[in-house]
């Protein structure tokens, strides 16, 4: 069913315009009597009829709001250390469908990829996009923010006041399994660029209170690990379940 999120809470009838109405109306070419969604970006949704379809905008029957059901109840910030060429977006798009909360561009020392100050805004606009699209597409009931970028130290200290946090690490002697016992539900995951931690930063996030994690005795690619990783968090906190 199509999918849309609105800034304003609807109501009755509503008029959906702009971009949203008009791929509704030319490019899904929705006819009157065919059901769409539309959510409000903070977890409800409301389920609409098409009354009539206006070229560039839908006329819409509007029902009664309820809670979104592709929400899961532990909020996990995905902190992804730079990596090179368009791997991030890969990493937004699957980490927004399998339901992080929040996607965090972070900087460490063995990040080849850097972001100066005139491409950055136009990489955070690309990635908000990206997120958006994937939030209509796996029906979630919010669209994940890109936060702006930091370096390592200071999104460990952030996320040691806020949650707790798992920090991918090589050569760490428990597996995530372990780790994740006794977790809590705000949650943020730490993953290196494609040379991985220092010995140093996994020791600065040890001192952070960090639970230092492996993957398992393979070596996955930097963008393979933070889905691999946020799979399991969700399967182990019950976030799978339909």
């Amino acid at each position: 069913m199509p999918r849309f999120f609105v800034d304003d809470i609807p109501a009755g009838r509503y008029i959906l315009s702009g971009e949203a109405g008009r791929h509704g109306a030319k490019v899904l070419r929705l006819r009157p009597g065919e059901a769409v969604t539309l959510c409000d970006g903070r977890g409800t949704d409301f389920p609409c009829t098409v009354r009539e379809n206006m070229g560039d905008s839908l006329l819409l029957d509007v029902g009664a709001g309820t809670p979104s059901r592709g929400e899961p109840r532990t909020k996990v910030t995905v902190c992804q250390c730079l990596p090179k060429g368009d791997k991030l977006e890969t990493v937004a798009q699957k980490a927004v469908e399998l339901g992080a909360y929040e996607i965090w561009p972070v900087e460490s020392r063995y990040c080849v990829a850097k972001w100066d100050q005139k491409s950055r805004e136009k990489k955070l606009s690309r990635l908000q996009r990206i997120a958006l699209e994937a939030a209509m597409q796996s029906g979630r009931g919010v669209v994940p923010k890109v936060l702006e970028p930091a370096g390592l130290r200071r999104a460990l200290e952030t996320a040691q006041s806020a949650g707790d946090i798992l920090f991918f690490y090589e050569r760490a002697a428990r597996g995530l399994r372990s780790c994740l016992r006794g977790i809590g539900d705000r949650l943020f995951l730490f993953v290196g660029p494609e040379g991985g931690f220092s010995e140093e930063e996994a020791a600065l996030a040890g001192e952070l209170g960090a639970r230092i994690a492996s993957l398992g005795p393979r070596i996955l690619r930097t963008e393979t690990a933070p889905i691999t990783a946020l799979s399991a968090v969700f399967y182990e906190k019950g976030d799978m379940e339909p």
